[in-house]
């Protein structure tokens, strides 16, 4: 790929990263120039489009015979207006195509082989002169007609009277305007035989110095007569220079480009930008996770399976008081939003939270952009953080609802735990009754001699004191166990929670926002390549 095509590549690739971001009315002139450039690239690269603009009285035309090696009026050639461009091609085939294309009408255009004063010089061949009517005319049509041909031009040849050579005509209202394109420039002060060696060496050294200053640094200033031939080898020299060299078309779409993407880049900026690292990205997350009341829910979880230990394992009369506590997530099933399901406990209202985690989303983004131009910031915030970006709250929702928080599993050990504890339960409720019945006789307290008397106690007393003692220390155990395992429960949902809202802020908001960032990175690439 050549250097032209690259720039013209990137250049498409800045304009359709641009999208609606950038105000049509700049972006226009671009896209003008990237199909002007796709179009002088498919017609010929094989031509060099050279023009001859000056002044009236400049010698302009005189200057375009002694080029062309034609008398124009010997040969029986009458322009029918000076207010149209006339075109002589040097081969090879396929330059009427390209002169249709700038819009030289076809009786305007004359084709030789002959190359310049040297036909033998292979070199040459592919030059495609043209002398524009002049573009100070009092004609409106000439200099439409200068205006619009000199879009097409590969090199300008301005031609300049020495006795006008620093009119204002010509400076500021095309080599001004052009002071990008000095590379595809050459400056001829015509005429020259009417000076004195000493003030054409004047006049030369003053125009080169007002060149500087309106960028033409480095141009070459030729001082020429079509009467006396000065100067003319070393102006087909420099023509032919630049066809051999193919640098004249390339120069010319190059400074095209080359000016647009500045432009554009004058409009849009190209700063680089922080992006979403990942302090500000963890800071998000940390928002949306209390917005989503995450603490909350995991606060709930813990103390509801806290409970429902409590019910599985402690003394079956002190289980069934448990049962007729408040379970802050009795109602959390299938499709219920846990935040909804906590929001008794929840410290601010969902409405406050919604608004708070939309903040926190802005803010983030404007700090991810921070650097870049207003149109491309606006559109980011808004891609990201505006009305359309509002369902990521709802996202959140979501993906917190949408967690397995484990409040089905049944600890193994629960069953155990609990079988023991009617174990002691029957055998206190069985003591009771045995020394009851004792009491009214029904029943021998001591059934069997040598049977264990602790402390003196008989066996009823002995189960209803073990039963006592030992449910008391397996609910104390329990409890312990059961707080141990309603932490654990509590931190797993957390876990579970936040790692489903890293992965929706992931998805919808640093996924966006990345693309929105990649699409702003190819709008800087593209013109940092297309205008360097």
């Amino acid at each position: 790929m050549s250097a032209l095509d690259e720039r013209v590549t990137a250049l498409q690739s800045a304009i359709e990263a641009a999208g609606d971001v950038i105000d049509p009315d700049v972006v226009a002139p671009a896209e003008a120039t990237f199909s002007h450039a796709q179009e002088r690239l498919e017609l010929s690269t094989q031509h060099t489009v050279v023009v001859l603009a000056g002044a009236t009285g400049s010698g302009k035309s005189s200057l375009f015979n002694r080029l062309a090696g034609l008398d124009l009026a010997e040969v029986g050639y009458l322009r029918p207006t000076t207010s149209t461009p006339l075109a002589c091609a040097w081969g090879p085939a396929g330059a009427t195509e390209l002169l249709d294309w700038i819009g030289v009408a076809r009786r305007d255009q004359i084709a030789r082989r002959s190359i310049l004063d040297a036909p033998q010089d292979d070199a040459f061949e592919g030059l495609v002169l043209l002398d524009l009517p002049d573009h100070d005319s009092v004609v409106t049509q000439n200099q439409e007609v200068v205006d619009h041909v000199a879009r097409y031009a590969d090199l300008f040849v301005w031609v300049l009277d020495p006795q006008k050579y620093a009119d204002a005509a010509i400076h500021a209202r095309y080599l001004q305007p052009l002071a990008t394109h000095a590379e595809s420039s050459v400056v001829v002060l015509n005429l020259a035989d009417r000076l004195s060696e000493t003030d054409l060496k004047i006049a030369v050294d003053d125009l080169e110095l007002i060149l500087e200053r309106e960028g033409f640094r480095g141009v070459p200033v030729i001082a020429t007569s079509a009467t006396s031939g000065k100067g003319l080898p070393e102006l087909r020299a420099e023509i032919g220079r630049r066809i051999t060299s193919k640098r004249a078309s390339q120069a010319r779409l190059v400074a095209d480009v080359r000016q647009v993407a500045r432009r554009l880049a004058d409009a849009g900026g190209v700063e680089p930008v922080r992006g979403l690292d990942r302090p500000v990205r963890d800071a998000l997350v940390e928002t949306f996770v209390q917005c989503a009341g995450v603490p909350q829910i995991a606060d709930a979880v813990e103390e509801s399976m806290a409970r429902r230990a409590v019910v599985a394992t402690d003394w079956p009369l002190i289980g069934w008081v448990g049962r007729l506590r408040h379970d802050p997530l009795r109602e959390l099933g299938f499709g219920r939003s846990a935040r909804d399901a906590v929001a008794e406990v929840m410290p601010i209202s969902p409405s406050v939270q919604r608004a708070r985690a939309d903040l926190a989303l802005r803010e983030a983004t404007e700090v991810a952009t921070e650097g870049m131009s207003r149109p491309w910031r606006a559109s980011v915030v808004d891609a990201v953080a505006g009305e359309s970006a509002r369902d990521v709250i709802d996202e959140l929702d979501e993906a917190v609802a949408g967690v397995d928080l484990g409040l089905k599993q049944r600890p193994l050990w629960w069953t155990a735990v609990g079988a023991l504890q009617w174990l002691t339960f029957l055998a206190v409720v069985g003591g009771l009754a045995w020394a009851v019945a004792a009491a009214f006789g029904l029943v021998d307290p001591d059934p069997w001699t040598g049977a264990p008397r602790p402390l003196g106690m008989s066996l009823p007393l002995v189960l209803i004191a073990g039963g006592l003692l030992f449910g008391i220390a397996l609910t104390l155990f329990s409890r312990w166990l059961g707080g141990v395992g309603a932490r654990r429960a509590g931190a797993r949902a957390e876990k579970k929670l936040t790692e489903a809202i890293n992965r929706t802020t992931e998805r919808i908001v640093v996924a966006r926002l990345r693309s929105e960032l990649d699409r702003y990175d190819r709008w800087r690439n593209g013109l940092s390549t297309a205008g360097r």
